[in-house]
């Protein structure tokens, strides 16, 4: 019997009924959301992130940069000594979709997700803008201490060796060759990161798609081994490069640096790319009737929550 995840609660469970919450398993022909349920099903998500507390919000931020910030190092720990540049894109690839696994499956709250849901949110009509702003600040912040962390730890723990960090600063160098092109340089990275979001934000796309854990992991991997191999800039997966490398030393990079020629511009880019390549597209396709059935579904819990009599 396949594990599912329930529409309902979120819980990972098999049989019929789930377990957590009553609610009744999908059909086994419908293994899938369609496009516009997966739309419905990003607002309520994003709807869900708002409605935690801050230091919630923010446990699940750092939750997700310390997930990505494992992927980066088994990236790193995976292409030392692989010389066939296909070969190493493709372990790198691996490193990411693992880490990027732990986000999804654990409901965590990353940048590049949170990119695409919460503009879904407020195009709905449900999302408060300053609260919207907030939890987008929440979860930069808690990704680059989630990435800060890490890379302590994996520093403390002495799991970076000589040759784990001279392949992490090549990997630095490769992410910070843009500055010697000057403004031309840094607009690339807007570029790369506009790219980079846009395959992120379709790995959370078919992973909410899918409705068992086998296939929201296969739909997690096809998008992220994609921009890993393409070499474009996703913001908390050098949060924990940089992490890992500047406080290892010997990368030839400083904070500020890092900060100037790759953080902010992919920043730029990356939210570009999740909100109007991946979310404004499919709620122009899909919207109105994702908007119908999310506010549809307000009112029903409403009227379930309010007292009878």
């Amino acid at each position: 019997m396949a594990l599912e995840i329930c529409d309902g609660c979120g819980e990972p469970f098999e049989g019929d009924p789930c377990p957590h919450c009553g609610r009744p398993a999908a059909e086994r022909g419908d293994l899938r959301r369609l496009p516009a349920e997966v739309v419905v099903a990003f607002v309520e998500h994003a709807h869900a992130f708002l409605a935690a507390s801050p230091w919630r919000q923010s446990v699940l931020a750092v939750a997700a940069g310390s997930f990505i910030g494992f992927g980066a190092m088994l990236s790193v720990v995976l292409t030392v000594g692989v010389d066939v540049p296909g070969v190493a894109r493709l372990l790198l690839g691996l490193g990411f979709a693992a880490g990027f696994a732990l986000v999804i499956l654990s409901g965590s709250a990353l940048f590049t997700e949170i990119n695409v849901l919460l503009p879904e949110l407020f195009l709905s009509g449900r999302g408060p803008r300053l609260r919207l702003f907030r939890f987008w600040v929440i979860v930069y912040v808690g990704n680059l201490v989630g990435a800060i962390f890490v890379g302590f730890m994996l520093n403390a723990a002495d799991v970076i060796g000589p040759a784990q960090g001279e392949r992490l600063a090549e990997l630095i160098g490769e992410k910070m060759r843009f500055e010697q092109l000057g403004a031309e340089g840094w607009l690339r990275v807007v570029a790369s990161g506009i790219l980079a979001n846009w395959l992120v934000g379709m790995a959370a796309f078919l992973a909410t798609a899918a409705r068992t854990v086998s296939g929201k992991i296969l739909g997690i991997a096809l998008p992220i081994l994609a921009f890993v191999a393409l070499g474009v800039q996703h913001v908390p997966a050098n949060m924990g490069y940089f992490a890992a490398g500047l406080i290892h030393g010997g990368t030839g990079t400083t904070v500020p640096e890092a900060f100037v020629w790759n953080l902010l511009p992919a920043t730029i880019g990356n939210l570009i790319g999740g909100a109007v390549l991946v979310s404004l597209l499919f709620w122009y396709v899909f919207g109105d009737g994702a908007k119908r059935a999310s506010l549809a579904r307000a009112n029903d819990h409403v009227q379930a929550t309010r007292p009878h009599g």
